[in-house]
């Protein structure tokens, strides 16, 4: 019967099965020298400490930073004779550990001395400084490590996973300074036995300059809630001797969105010049793997020196025109190709990957975009090899495409209107529905409360109680939602407002940004001021709050003819008097929730 690590939490000991226990030791006995990190919880999606007041996930340690850990990092006792106590971390919703360099190289004994001095302390490597000279001591020996990173042979990482049989991670190391785009990332797991990965240091150091300030993250791959391991070290180290441990893969900085295509002797064999749209055959697999990356929801275009017609042609008559997003065929350079394609589909080109047969044409989209992951055709088979797309096969996926080529369309539409956008904007058809919020759209009002950033104007974020409470609101104010649609597809509810109709005061305002510049804001307005003016308000008034994103939103009611009535460009009220017009919101006909009363605007008032 195969042996498990028994836990008892009350007293932090953890009793390793003989095996776990000898592979630790083999593994210590190995090491000649190593860095000592210092590691510390944090949360992937938030920017602390700005979050904390307007997170509603945020939950306070007694130091007041964020509790993503369920009982922090825990130094446990694992009953052996080693000088190197465990770690045990049970994670919450985005927790991930993040530690800092660079480090420098230590004996085994030296690290061991820190370790003790630096209480609690933790595993080979995983230390929480809880006191303040703690960490002025560690930070000293940082300040001497620059230049010495080539010391250290390996990246190493121990440990088992406690809640499941497997459970995998990112590694991430990325520089301090934010204007350095380097990035070094590996996928590992760690599985119910004793797991050792090892990343050899030149592979890091390709990308990221170790000697410089750099953060070094280990974060779970999904949803972290209820993980669980038990961590030994996680530290660089110097061998006594050549070893030979599994090593995590690097893979890209994101996931693979977008696969570009070549089309002659890649999609297909032969040449389209010479053999024409039916002379041209697709090759074995291909087709089975445009159609499993479609499934998995990753988008797929084309970028081929061609004419474009018999391309095309071509592409319809072997049935994979519909899954090629915004293809660029022509005669000129590939990268300014994928330049478009990026930004027809709105996507960051570091989530491309390009496939060609030639080397000049992978040599000039590399050189161009380097965060492109270039390959050759040999390669085209075995992407789903490749950890980038290890993506899971849902219903939501199976529809991106679909949602994708939508957006492809309205940026083609926006471009053959030649530069005018309110030309553009008039063929689209857009229709705003507004109604009052309903219990069917408390929860998305909450997401959105917590997700909309840039065009937030109070940089409100509110919690599910507060929504419940405008639904029952007996002080005169109204709460709207909006939805937006066009002749290409539904935006779905895209914003609320909540105000007063009797003083003109509007208490909050936050749309998504996908609606951004489309006028849509102009006519919410001129139906709120002319429902408003009904109700003899004097003006239009709303609170302004700066936060750190979202000056689009000032930026948007400045636009709209509103003054900010402060010196203070940091808060105030927001006023423009009544009657007020606004300009282009005849270009989205405003209509209302059939069971509401709401009249909709016929005509501008300039």
């Amino acid at each position: 019967m195969k042996e498990t690590v028994a836990l008892d939490h009350a007293q932090a000991q953890i009793r390793l099965p003989e095996a776990m226990a000898d592979a630790r030791a083999a593994t210590y006995d190995l090491i000649q020298k190593r860095s000592m990190i210092v590691w510390s919880e944090h949360c992937s999606e938030c920017a602390a400490p700005t979050c904390y007041t307007a997170c509603s996930f945020y939950t306070p340690r007694p130091d007041g930073h964020c509790r993503r850990f369920t009982r922090g990092i825990e130094t446990v006792d694992s009953g052996t004779s080693d000088k190197t106590p465990l770690t045990r971390i049970a994670f919450r919703r985005w927790g991930k550990l993040e530690g800092r360099g660079p480090v420098r190289p230590m004996s085994k004994q030296e690290a061991a001395a820190e370790e003790q001095y630096a209480q609690p302390a933790l595993g080979l490597g995983l230390a929480f400084l809880a006191r303040r000279e703690a960490r002025q001591r560690t930070a000293g020996h940082i300040e001497t490590s620059r230049g010495v990173h080539g010391s250290f042979d390996a990246f190493l990482i121990e440990g088992a996973a406690l809640s499941a049989k497997a459970i995998t991670f990112t590694l991430t190391f990325v520089p301090v300074d934010k204007t350095n785009p380097a990035l070094f990332q590996s996928q590992f797991s760690l599985n119910a036995d004793w797991t050792r990965i090892s990343i050899p240091v030149a592979d890091i150091a390709r990308t990221i300059d170790l000697a410089q300030d750099y953060l070094v993250q280990i974060e779970p791959v999904g949803e972290a809630e209820g993980l669980e391991v038990l961590l030994g070290l996680c530290d660089f180290v110097t061998w006594t001797q050549a070893v030979t441990l599994p090593s995590a893969p690097n893979m890209p900085a994101t996931k693979a969105k977008v696969v570009v295509w070549d089309l002659d002797h890649t999609i297909w064999d032969g040449i389209l010049l010479e053999d024409g749209p039916e002379g041209v055959i697709v090759k074995p697999g291909i087709r089975e793997m445009i159609e499993a990356l479609d499934a998995r929801g990753i988008l797929q275009s084309v970028a081929s020196k061609n004419n474009h017609d018999e391309a095309v042609a071509a592409l319809a008559h072997h049935g994979l025109l519909n899954f090629m997003l915004a293809p660029q065929i022509s005669w000129g350079p590939k990268s300014a190709a994928l330049s478009h394609i990026a930004e027809t589909l709105n996507l960051g080109i570091d989530s491309f990957v390009f496939i060609d047969d030639q080397p000049f044409e992978r040599g000039e989209v590399g050189e161009a975009h380097p965060s492109v992951t270039v390959l050759p055709d040999t390669e085209a088979l075995k992407l789903l090899e490749r950890p980038q797309f290890d993506v899971p096969v849902t219903p939501e996926s199976r529809g991106r495409r679909a949602l994708y080529a939508v957006e492809a369309a309205r940026a083609l539409a926006a471009e053959s209107a030649a530069g005018d956008m309110d030309q553009f904007l008039r063929g689209c058809d857009l229709v705003l529905s507004i109604a009052r919020l309903s219990p069917e759209d408390a929860e998305r009002v909450y997401e959105l409360s917590q997700r909309t950033n840039q065009l937030n104007i109070a940089a409100t974020r509110y919690s599910r109680d507060d929504v419940a409470a405008m639904l029952s609101d007996s002080n005169g104010a109204e709460a709207w939602t909006l939805r937006c649609a066009d002749r290409f597809g539904d935006y779905g509810l895209i914003g609320f407002a909540y105000g007063t109709p009797q003083t003109g005061h509007i208490r909050d305002f936050f749309m998504s940004c996908r609606v951004q510049r489309k006028r849509v804001e102009a006519a919410f307005f001129a139906w709120l001021a002319a429902r408003y003016e009904t109700e003899g308000a004097p003006d239009l008034a709303i609170s302004y709050q700066k936060a750190a994103r979202n000056g689009p939103a000032l930026d948007l009611f400045l636009g709209l003819g509103f003054t900010l009535d402060s010196t203070d460009d940091s808060h105030g009220q927001l006023r423009r008097s009544l009657p007020s017009g606004f300009g282009g919101s005849d270009i989205v006909r405003v209509v209302h929730a059939a069971d509401e009363p709401i009249p909709a605007l016929d005509t501008e008032v300039v």
